[in-house]
């Protein structure tokens, strides 16, 4: 693939905002589209990034909401890559979970997930050239107390998305996963409910069945970033339906 659109779903804050700075700065991005909920911060960072040679345009995107996505499809369907960074993250003992919480995250992380990848899919497959990479997550394979919604959603977004890199490929299409475990973003201080600091994140809590990182430290959004910017480039060309977990070895043997 030559250089073209670069298109960043879920830009506004943490991992998202890392890819779109990172993406910014590769020879392949040509033009970065920054789309998502968040009108503001979104605004901020097109600012922040946009060049006279990147020109950056921001689109609103409700991937709760099925039109929303056809239509940012539909303004964005030249792009050559494609980062989907969008989710959302709500936390209940099993034995308390409503159906509304589970419906709630499903939404976003998995059937908004999968209809965008869908939609930018069959786009690249009338040019047979692109690829997608979406942002996982290690709950998807690896259970978390209280995370019932979120580890199902992501677990469902990565064999879903597996099928439909399975069926595009041999049009054109790769998509892949990157799989973050702890990543010092918002949304993970909203998962430390149950650890006072980084440091003791990192080194695991038997009483939450949580193992230790094995490099002992949580990882970071441009850390993230790096990977999805791999998998979206040319260097990876022959990678496909791949899950790259990130998460300095807490996943090891799974």
């Amino acid at each position: 693939m030559a250089s073209g659109t670069t298109v960043v779903v879920g830009a506004a804050h943490g991992i998202g905002a890392a890819i779109a700075r990172r993406v910014a700065r590769e020879t392949w991005t040509s033009k970065l589209i920054i789309a998502g909920i968040s009108d503001e911060p979104m605004h901020a960072l097109a600012s922040e990034l946009r060049r006279d040679d990147l020109p950056v345009e921001v689109v609103h995107v409700d991937l709760a909401d099925q039109s929303s996505i056809a239509a940012l499809v539909a303004a964005t369907g030249e792009a050559e890559r494609v980062a989907i960074a969008a989710g959302i993250y709500t936390s209940a003992p099993a034995l308390e979970t409503t159906r509304e919480q589970i419906d709630s995250v499903m939404a976003i992380n998995l059937f908004g997930v999968f209809f965008t990848a869908q939609g930018y899919s069959r786009e690249m497959i009338s040019r047979r050239s692109g690829s997608i990479v979406a942002i996982g997550s290690i709950s998807g394979r690896f259970p978390r107390m209280g995370q019932v919604a979120y580890g199902a959603a992501k677990a469902g977004m990565r064999q879903a998305l597996r099928i439909l890199a399975l069926e595009t490929v041999p049009l054109g299409v790769r998509i892949n996963v990157v799989s973050p475990g702890p990543t010092e973003t918002e949304m993970m201080h909203k998962l430390m409910a149950d650890h006072p600091d980084l440091k003791n994140l990192a080194a695991g809590n038997l009483d939450s069945f949580r193992p230790a990182v094995p490099d002992a430290h949580v990882g970071l959004p441009e850390q993230v970033a790096a990977a999805a910017a791999f998998l979206l480039s040319p260097d990876s060309a022959h990678i496909a339906f791949h899950d790259l977990y990130i998460d300095g070895g807490e996943t090891l043997g799974i």
